[in-house]
């Protein structure tokens, strides 16, 4: 009987999974978040971790939308020769390449994150998109000996949007968008361990980085009151990325586990579809400090609106990225 119970319970797994699969080709295709190609023509919007996954994805959407696109990058060669197959892939799908005087298009630019080079080279930015992420990895420290998960999410993050602030001020009306996890819920902030010298469990920090993406937006929106800045935060779901690159999945289990993604989770482009919304989109013009999934606003539980945590957070990461000694 056990033995039927497990067959039966497989059966219905593996029928769920091609039923939602079948959806994904007779259901409705994905729409596209900023509405029509040309939306954004005129404007400059820097991407963050865009060689790959969400970022990439977004890069296309905005592209399409007629942005210029700088894909902010460590790695300059990986960025180059993502931004060759995403112009290759522009071309393919049947209308002119970034760049291409030809039609609407966008531009697309590789910029290594030099912030004076940044801030001398573009005359304006209008949106910021701060996507760059990492997943649950073994404990490692940054070059600046951060935790790397708190580090990289959260506070790599808001050196940089504190050091463009005055570029986005002088583009007004502009936009920040950053992409935080519905996995916050599951996080805390921990002020006498941020650094995670005494503990380190990477699911946990892993939410804590994701709660600290939300108390800062929520901060800054304030910050940026009457400045014609706008700043939202938002959970792209569940996606398919190389994000999980640090999850061991036994080999056995690597078959389904796959199917079940292939089936349950989003694709990069759906993904994306909430930041390219919030970078784009008339319905949202003036909106800040909010949080969205899937295109509509979201309702936070309490801890990620204590505004007493998000500004003693604030204020210790300037600290800690030397904006203040």
């Amino acid at each position: 009987m056990a033995l039927v119970a497990t067959v039966a319970a497989l059966l219905a797994a593996l029928g769920g999974a091609l039923w939602l699969a079948a959806r994904r080709f007779v259901g409705p295709s994905v729409q596209h978040g900023g509405g029509d190609s040309g939306l954004m023509h005129g404007k400059t919007v820097l991407i963050t971790g865009a060689n790959s996954g969400l970022g990439r994805a977004t890069a296309a959407e905005l592209l399409r939308l007629g942005a210029r696109v700088i894909m902010g990058c460590r790695d300059r060669a990986r960025a180059e020769e993502a931004a060759g197959q995403l112009r290759r892939e522009l071309r393919q799908a049947g209308g002119p390449g970034p760049g291409s005087d030809a039609g609407e298009a966008g531009e697309l630019v590789v910029r290594e994150l030099d912030l004076a080079s940044l801030r001398s080279e573009e005359p304006r930015l209008d949106v910021l998109i701060n996507n760059a992420g990492i997943f649950q990895c073994p404990y490692m420290k940054t070059e600046d000996g951060f935790e790397m998960q708190f580090g990289v999410n959260h506070l790599g993050h808001f050196l940089l949007t504190n050091l463009l602030l005055g570029l986005l001020k002088s583009s007004a009306p502009s936009r920040i968008v950053v992409v935080s996890s519905k996995l916050y819920k599951y996080g805390d902030i921990n002020f006498e361990d941020l650094n995670s010298e005494q503990s380190y469990n990477k699911s946990f920090c892993y939410s804590r980085s994701k709660l600290a993406n939300i108390l800062f937006t929520r901060e800054l929106a304030r910050r940026l009151e009457g400045t014609n800045v706008t700043v939202n935060v938002l959970h792209p779901g569940i996606v398919r990325t190389n994000l999980g690159r640090h999850i061991h999945i036994p080999l056995l289990v690597k078959p389904l586990f796959n199917l079940v993604s292939w089936a349950f989770f989003k694709t990069p482009v759906e993904g994306a579809q909430t930041s390219v919304y919030l970078a784009s989109s008339p319905e949202v013009e003036g909106v800040s400090g909010k949080y969205f999934g899937d295109c509509k606003e979201e309702a936070l539980l309490p801890k990620a609106m204590d505004e007493s945590v998000a500004r003693k957070l604030w204020d210790i990461s300037e600290v800690m990225v030397g904006i203040l000694k």
